[in-house]
């Protein structure tokens, strides 16, 4: 038979379910093409579908109704095209859809996910030094031993091993570990990955280059795959601020995609790349790393990778030993326990390092420098063997041979003891056009971050990078470390470098430079390239233009940018006519950027209006800006204005005009103003004209001032009012009127209602009034439920009764309750309690854990207690056990009540606990004393340590004293450390004896640290 349809369907079939774990890309995307048509032709039974295919001679396949079921709900791909064509067709037909499209496109869709290969490698066919575990030591004589040493799990192996059967289980999940080069990290997720069932693939995204594989690849990882992102830096931080972005939210994609579940991010990275990556921006703007700091704190984990062996690790790995020579030759050799580093070869790598000739220690420091300041991992030939003769001095380059280059390349790259050597050359793929290049060894990398730190590479560095260097991102962000140690000329020279090669990012930073040292028409004109891109450089643009004298221009693009939407560039221009005296024109500007929209400007004007004492100009932009834009924000202000100016008459003439237009904020605001002024008749007079206009929060508040002036009938009266409304508070409200009125059972009542309606005060109400009533177990069980919904107040009341009436216990397990729904406050609530009963070890005991669970104040209150109650040696104690920040607080209320002799001691102990921001507070101390030595050694520490303003902090009160000299020598030292307002600061210095001081601001340094000439 042809053509054949057959009657409706009868009887019924539980609905197939939709495969999720489906991989690779191509197929899920068939897999989920087929399903949206079952589910569309209304999940016929597979018997339905797969007789309708047998009686039609028009299809080709001929499923039964098992492959009909693995067609539609598994997640393979079936071998027979034509069932699966078939089967589409037949959904398609029964959905209306057009079924020859649909017949092209699901055959087209089949040959796709026949030929598409998961990506990655399968778990049981991975080479572990593919995915960049290091090599391990050789041992003479031991030739035919393991690829790598026997492995001793620690700490951080057990919870990694926890998220990897998470992940087996089914979740997706991403880990980072976070630790020091060469302390097994990368051998530890090695290790994790053989915990994975048959299945599990592997991919390592590093081809052509990681972010570009990250990038192009991340959407095909399906389930069962781990994405490895060694050296996550790499990815996350990558000189091309929006590819790390992109690759961010790839992987936040990807983790949050049930279809794709489960997943497994493994990630390891230092702890310089951790921090950036993971600690919010101390203002709160410029957040550049939000994304990242999302996906690897509160999507991901992170687990810390120590540097060293505990005694207990040390134990285990002798055990261990007597089965790897390479294991007991580290036991034997390793100091501080650093067992992991001595396996990778450090110990004898920094021995060649510390023994390198000059022309391969000068490679070395060349390569250190490249790495620290920015460059990517792959360092060309010509790079370095330019640059590296700058490293050395005539003597040194006049005793090498001509033939040095090699000699010293053939030195760092001999392997040591098995494991690559300080340089390594990269082996070419056939697609590279870039030449030879060479990767500086992980560890000397990292020690070149610490001991090279502080100096600025001589001008062989700059000019070798200007020429040698194979990407214009590398060429960047040299730039960028060029200008912040004030090598302007060779920031420009990168920068130049970078544009010619089609990096546009850099026009803003190029022209700031150009406009620095004159060159107006330059600045200009890269401004203007930047314009589509960049909306500050369109600013600068509309500045430039300004001050130049081309006002015309400057307004013209100004307006172009506002009615783009971006109204900024003409504030800033009216601010910058207002600041020169042209108010007429700054007050038409503004009126432009609020007729656009600009709610906040039109507050402005009004503002300065009412303030020059045109009360009508300003009201007149406040009722435009209510009319316009529905805003309140400009008349509230002129409202708080004339309240606070005496003028209470023209602030309530204000808002019944605001109430009379239906906005009822500013006389919420003013009542606000009265009720804080003792005024409470006024406030309410207020609230009763906001309230009149239909405010139920008008109500709630004018009935909590009845309830305080003790009118609890007046108070009950507006809050049924306001509950008739719809007000959840006020039900809460009444509920609690109710109960201080003795009435339990209505206020029983009350509280239930508000509940039902998602009030998490008044569950947790109703839970006190439950313990009120004997009834305490489900009195706790009330305030978890609040809690869970983020009301915690009611757990606080519960510990403080139960520690009154003597359980302990149960105090403590409902603060635990607390503090694990987010309110480390119990715990430190019950620390009070203990205190106040003398239980100080009790106290400090509880004090502790809520400081560990994040309540960051509570060890400085305890710590003062004891300070304040003159026990000096019990507030040590307990900053002791508070770690180094609190020691460092303590420190600084010793040093200010005159105990300075204590606070240098404490700043020591908090400086060897890892500190490091207190060695500024130390050479501040010495410097003080006049220890001018000491002074000068701790604030290079700090600067070791990452703090190089502590150069200039001291270089600022060496000025102070007269010492010019030395505060010079200090601000160019903070200035090669890369502290970015060292030139401003040296500027200023020089500017009381050098009549040609601004030439520094406008030419920099050269690379000897002397002002640089004109260029």
């Amino acid at each position: 038979m042809t053509g054949h349809r057959s009657s409706p369907r009868q009887g019924s079939q539980r609905c197939i379910p939709q495969p999720r774990a489906v991989t690779p890309a191509a197929l899920r995307d068939l897999k989920d093409y087929v399903y949206q048509l079952y589910v569309e032709a209304g999940t016929p039974p597979v018997q339905h579908i797969a007789s309708e295919i047998e009686n039609d001679d028009t299809f080709r396949g001929s499923p039964s109704k098992a492959t009909v079921h693995r067609i539609i709900g598994s997640e393979e791909l079936l071998a027979g095209q034509e069932d699966v064509v078939s089967v589409a067709v037949l959904l398609a037909r029964e959905a209306g859809r057009d079924a020859s499209e649909v017949e092209i496109r699901v055959k087209s869709m089949w040959v796709a996910a026949r030929l598409a290969q998961p990506l990655g490698t399968p778990v049981k066919d991975l080479d572990p030094f593919a995915l960049e575990v290091h090599r391990a030591i050789t041992v003479p004589g031991q030739e035919s031993l393991p690829t790598l040493p026997r492995y001793v799990e620690r700490d951080h192996d057990f919870a990694l091993s926890e998220v990897v059967d998470r992940a087996a289980g089914g979740e997706s999940l991403l880990v980072t570990l976070v630790g020091e080069s060469s302390t097994g990290k990368t051998r530890a997720c090695w290790e994790a990955l053989r915990r994975l069932p048959e299945g599990w693939r592997v991919w390592h995204p590093y081809d052509p280059t990681r972010p570009d594989a990250a990038l192009v690849h991340i959407a095909e990882a399906g389930p069962r795959t781990v994405i490895w992102l060694n050296e996550a830096q790499h990815y996350l931080l990558a000189p091309d601020a929006k590819a790390a972005e992109r690759i961010t939210a790839g992987l936040r994609t990807a983790l949050g995609d049930r279809r794709r579940s489960p997943l497994l991010v493994l990630a390891t990275i230092w702890p310089r790349f951790w921090d950036p990556l993971t600690v919010p921006s101390a203002t709160g703007f410029d957040d550049r790393f939000e994304q990242q700091r999302k996906l690897l704190t509160g999507v991901g984990r992170y687990i810390l990778v120590p540097k060293a062996f505990t005694d207990s690790d040390m134990c285990q790995a002798r055990r261990e030993a007597g089965g790897d020579p390479r294991l007991a030759s580290a036991l034997a050799g390793a100091t501080d326990g650093e067992i992991t580093q001595f396996l990778a070869g450090v110990p004898r790598l920094m021995t060649r390092y510390r023994c390198a000739p000059p022309g391969a220690a000068a490679l070395i420091h060349a390569a250190m420098d490249y790495r620290r300041l920015g460059h990517g991992p792959a360092m060309p030939h010509a790079l370095l063997a330019e640059a590296a003769e700058g490293y050395l001095t005539d003597h040194e380059l006049g005793c090498l041979g001509d033939d040095w280059l090699d000699e010293a390349l053939a030195y760092c790259a001999t392997p040591c003891h098995g494991v690559p050597g300080p340089l390594t050359r990269i082996p070419r793929r056939s697609n590279d056009v870039g030449g030879t290049a060479y990767r500086l060894a992980d560890y000397l990398e990292q020690q070149g971050r610490v001991e090279r730190r502080l100096l600025c590479p001589g001008a062989s560095f700059w000019e070798a990078a200007a020429r040698h260097c194979h990407g214009n991102e590398d060429r960047a962000t040299l730039a960028q470390a060029a200008e912040v140690r004030g090598r302007l000329r060779a920031a420009v020279g990168l920068y130049e470098v970078a544009l010619e090669d089609g990096n546009t990012d850099v026009q803003p930073d190029l022209a700031r430079l150009r406009e620095g040292a004159g060159d107006i028409a330059k600045a200009k004109e890269l401004y203007e390239a930047a314009l589509k891109a960049d909306r500050q450089a369109r600013w600068e643009l509309v500045r430039l233009r300004e001050i130049t004298g081309e006002v015309g221009e400057a307004e013209e693009l100004a307006n172009a940018a506002a009615n783009q939407g971006d109204t900024t560039p003409l504030t800033r221009l009216a601010r910058l006519r207002q600041e020169s005296g042209d108010e007429e024109s700054a007050e038409r500007l503004m009126r432009a950027a609020a007729a656009i929209g600009e709610i906040k400007t039109f507050a402005e004007l009004a503002r300065s209006r009412e303030g020059a004492g045109n009360q009508e100009g300003a009201e007149e932009l406040a009722f435009t800006a209510l009319t316009r834009a529905g805003s309140t924000y400009a008349l509230s202000e002129l409202v708080r204005m004339r309240e606070k100016s005496g003028d209470g008459e023209g602030a309530e003439r204000l808002v019944q005009a605001a109430v009379a237009r239906g906005k009822v904020r500013p006389a919420v605001r003013l009542a606000r103003m009265r009720q804080r002024a003792g005024d409470s008749e006024s406030a309410e007079r207020l609230l009763d004209l906001a309230a009149g206009s239909g405010s139920r929060f008008a109500l709630t508040e004018r009935a909590r001032l009845r309830r305080r002036a003790g009118d609890s009938n007046g108070a009950e009266r507006l809050l049924r009012s306001a509950v008739h409304q719809g007000s959840t508070i006020a039900l809460t409200e009444l509920a609690r009127l109710r109960e201080k009125a003795g009435d339990a059972e209505g206020a029983l009542r009350l509280y239930r209602a508000a509940a039902d309606k998602g009030s998490t005060d008044a569950l947790a109400a109703l839970a006190l009034l439950r313990e009120e009533a004997g009834a305490g177990e489900e009195a706790e069980r009330m305030a978890c439920s609040a809690a869970d919904a983020g009301s915690t107040f009611a757990l606080l009341e519960l510990v403080w009764l139960r520690e009154k009436t003597r359980d302990r216990h149960g105090a403590e397990r409902l603060a635990d309750t607390a503090q694990r729904a987010g309110n480390t406050g119990a715990l430190v609530l019950l620390a009070r309690l203990r205190e106040e009963a003398g239980d100080k070890k009790g106290a400090e005991h509880l004090v502790l854990r809520a400081a560990l669970a994040g309540h960051s104040l509570a060890l400085n209150e305890f710590v003062l207690r004891r300070e304040a109650s003159g026990d000096c040696e019990g507030a040590e104690r307990l900053a002791s056990a508070g770690g180094s920040r609190v020691l460092a607080e303590l420190a600084q209320l010793r040093e200010v009540a005159g105990r300075t002799q204590d606070a240098e001691r404490l700043y020591r102990l908090a400086a060897d606990q890892g500190e490091t921001r207190v060695l500024g507070e130390l050479a501040r101390l010495k410097e003080e004393a006049e220890d001018h030595e000491a002074a000068d050694e701790f604030a290079r520490r700090a600067a070791h340590a990452g703090d190089v303003e502590a150069f200039s902090a001291l270089a600022q009160l060496r000025a102070g004293r007269g010492k010019f000299q030395d505060a010079d020598r200090l601000y160019r030292a903070a200035a090669d450390a890369g502290y970015g307002e060292a030139l401003t600061r040296l500027a200023e210095l020089r500017r009381r004896w050098d009549p040609d001081w601004e030439n520094l601001l406008r030419y920099g340094l050269t690379a000897d640290g002397d002002t640089s000439e004109p260029w």
